[in-house]
């Protein structure tokens, strides 16, 4: 295993050009305009109790107003030509660009971000397979399935809301079950942090590369990747619900600026700083507590949760979640069967309400075994972020005997102490006593490559030149003695000159922070979003042409009329920029799978109700008259939606590459009617398999899309008809 402590993943190596991304951006754009002008104000006074819906993919037709339609079609027809290569410098050498592809093709290696601290882990992938695998055999967290459960987990949904049919909006039950699904991916992040070989190894090699034979006390933390799983939206939607309890929650506080204001400036001289930690927080909390606890937040406070959510609802969908966690790794299914996952949306609000539900019955023990001004005292100054724990106590309170009350609260919930009279960390922050003086410094871990984003990293200017205020802005937040704070500062100016940035406008966004007072600080200011503003969003790319300076050149055109300068004033455009891969996302990945046994099959959906199977070619791949090969990029039947597809006439063999947001079997009944019925036809192609094979052809599925967005199949649906050069699509 190797470890590079300098080099992180947040570095953004320069993109190729890409102009299709970017015609995406303007088309998707061209949409909001549209909108804008088709609902005008009535969008803003529209009431829709609704608190999630699904992204609406409406476009108003052309023709309703001439100068909007004209700024479009500008905008749509710009020329979007890319700088020459010679013009932008790439931020990686080409033999840094040549291990980047190399690392990426490597399949004996598996690359991981550090748990904390931002370091790189390089690790043989039989060792990562065998540490995940030795995870997942502890069956008293995870079992395995002999194929996941999707489609149960999805009726199990439907149920819920046809139960509780005064609990959900039209557009709430849209978003919570029409959406593509994907199996949940299990990974593991290394606790370089924690593992005492590591840290030995670190301390005796003392270099920014670090090399350590297969550590045995290494732990991963437990990860489940399901942005698109059955129950993620679900789960989202019950945690926009249940969020609001966390603040009735005593000891709860959001971060650690919050902490910082919890904390004394002063104390008695025999005051003990302690903090617990809860062991697996997440694995370990039984289902039925879970439920017991969020059951007691709701019948607390149920004033504060809208009306029309029921209890039962809520409770009900909550166990759903619990009880559908699956996930894939190493080709096989697994269902946790304990605790919550890591990586699902409610999991953070659902553990701080059942730490606080034990919480309720800790301090009624406290009064029992101690007395009730301690119990008092607990109640106010026993602070808990998610598993992290904190109290100040004096020497009189009998540590021991508090630790061992609190590890009696739930025979699954176990606390680690850590204790001392002078120093101790807890979140980012070390908390430092001087007599009865109690001041704050910052905390790093030893294994924390203080991996900031490099200046030379292809991110935005604004963005890079931000970075040493902010971060010498958290610096003057949290350090609360003048004299430590400058040693921060400056070790601040060696850490980012590591990373290249300029002296002065470090030096600026240093002094730009010690100018603000601490009161303001540490003081929590509330971010107002303005549904006013039109932002044009587009990855952010060196080589592709600002089309945002042609969008405000353009818009006198847009701004003739009263009405259209009232609906888009200049002010209200915005320009955003979406990040780049960086090498996180190009070198990692969350799904785990033996790399010479990943075969993607297009198969039949055998629905007796389907009867177009026959239309199916079927296999690993499909090989093309002109001898060309194409394979899928994963499994997909006739009822696969949001994908590229060919369709090979079956007398000339020819093809066409085509698209669909909807299934491939809704697809395929369109392309009959149309070779049907002439009046009906918008393709060419359809008249040529009437004339050639009486209609008849094969179809076959064979790139899946990402995310449903239409722009997007269009962009690629163009790419592949490029390289394939299809006849059929020319005839079109």
């Amino acid at each position: 295993m190797k470890v590079l402590n300098n080099k992180g993943l947040k570095y953004t190596p320069t993109p190729p050009a890409d102009t299709d991304t970017l015609s995406v951006d303007i088309k998707e754009f061209c949409r909001k305009l549209r909108l804008k002008n088709h609902f005008g104000d009535k969008e803003s006074k529209t009431a829709d109790e609704s608190i999630v819906r699904n992204k609406s993919t409406f476009t108003p037709e052309k023709g309703k107003n001439k100068d909007l339609d004209l700024y479009i079609n500008h905008l749509s027809n710009f020329p979007l030509i890319p700088k020459p290569q010679d013009k932008v410098k790439n931020n990686l050498p080409f033999k840094q660009q040549q291990a980047l592809y190399r690392l990426q093709k490597d399949e004996s290696i598996i690359i991981k971000e550090a748990d904390k601290g931002g370091a790189l882990v390089i690790m043989d992938r039989i060792y990562y397979r065998d540490k995940i695998q030795e995870q997942l055999n502890d069956k008293q967290y995870y079992r395995e399935l002999n194929d996941n459960m999707e489609k149960k987990t999805k009726r199990n949904i439907n149920k819920l809301i046809s139960k509780f049919p005064h609990c959900t909006t039209e557009k709430e039950v849209d978003y919570l079950t029409k959406f593509e699904v994907k199996t949940s991916n299990f990974y593991g992040l290394p606790k370089i942090h924690k593992s005492k070989e590591v840290e030995t190894a670190v301390q005796q090699q003392n270099c920014a590369y670090i090399e350590i034979n297969s550590p045995k006390d290494l732990k991963f933390r437990p990860i489940v990747a399901g942005p698109q799983c059955p129950t993620h939206r679900l789960s989202h939607f019950i945690d926009l619900i249940l969020k609001p309890l966390c603040q009735y929650v005593p000891s709860f506080i959001r971060d650690n600026f919050d902490f910082l204001n919890h904390l004394p400036a002063e104390v008695k001289e025999d005051a003990i700083l302690v903090s617990f930690d809860v062991t697996s927080l997440y694995t370990n909390i039984p289902h039925k507590l879970g439920l017991d606890a969020v059951k007691f937040w709701l019948e607390s406070y149920r004033h504060i949760i809208d009306q029309r959510f029921s209890n039962n609802f809520l409770l009900e969908g909550l166990k759903i979640i619990l009880d559908n966690n699956t996930f894939f790794f190493d080709g096989k299914y697994y269902l946790q069967i304990s605790g919550t996952a890591m990586g699902t949306k409610v999991a953070p609000t659902y553990a701080t309400l059942v730490m606080g539900f034990l919480e309720d019955k800790m301090y009624q023990q406290v009064e029992s075994e101690f007395d009730t001004a301690f119990k008092v005292y607990v109640k106010s100054e026993w602070k808990r972020f998610l598993d992290d724990c904190f109290i100040i106590l004096n020497k009189s309170h009998n540590l021991e005997k508090f630790h061992s009350l609190i590890n009696t609260l739930h025979p699954s919930i176990k606390f680690t102490i850590e204790s001392s009279e002078q120093r101790l960390p807890f979140l980012d922050i070390l908390i430092l006593k001087n007599g009865t003086t109690l001041t704050t410094d910052i905390y790093y871990k030893k294994t924390d490559t203080h991996q900031y984003l490099n200046f030379h990293s292809c991110h935005p200017s604004h963005t890079k030149r931000n970075i040493p205020f902010c971060l010498a802005r958290r610096v003057c937040t949290i350090v609360s003695d003048d004299f430590t704070k400058e040693l921060r500062l400056n070790e601040l100016k060696v850490f980012l000159k590591e990373q290249n940035y300029p002296n002065p406008l470090i030096e600026k966004g240093i002094e730009k922070a010690k100018a603000i007072p601490m009161t303001e600080l540490r003081s929590t200011a509330r971010k107002e979003s303005n549904t006013e503003l039109i932002p044009f969003v587009s990855t952010h790319n060196p080589y592709n042409p600002d089309i945002f300076n042609v969008i405000k050149a353009n818009l006198p055109v847009l701004q003739k009329t009263k009405k259209l300068k009232k609906l888009f004033p200049t002010e209200k455009f915005l320009k955003s920029k979406r990040q780049p891969l960086n090498l996180k996302k190009i070198l990692t990945r969350a799904k785990f799978y033996d790399p010479n046994g990943i075969q993607y099959n297009v198969s039949k959906c055998n629905d007796p109700r389907c009867g177009l199977c026959e239309y199916m070619a079927t296999g690993p791949q499909i090989t093309l008259k002109n001898g060309q090969t194409i394979i899928p990029n994963a499994d997909m039947n006739f009822k696969t939606v949001n994908l590229i597809y060919c369709i090979v006439c079956s007398t000339c063999k020819e093809w066409y590459i085509g698209q669909t947001g909807n299934s491939i079997c809704q697809r395929v009944r369109v392309h009959r009617q149309q070779i049907r019925d002439p009046s009906t036809r918008m393709q060419d192609v359809s008249e040529h398999f009437e004339t050639c094979s009486s209609g008849k052809f094969t179809v076959y599925p064979f790139y899946k899309m990402n995310e449903s967005n239409k722009y997007k199949r269009l962009a690629k649906e163009a790419h592949f008809i490029k390289d394939f050069q299809p006849k059929l699509n020319g005839s079109t």
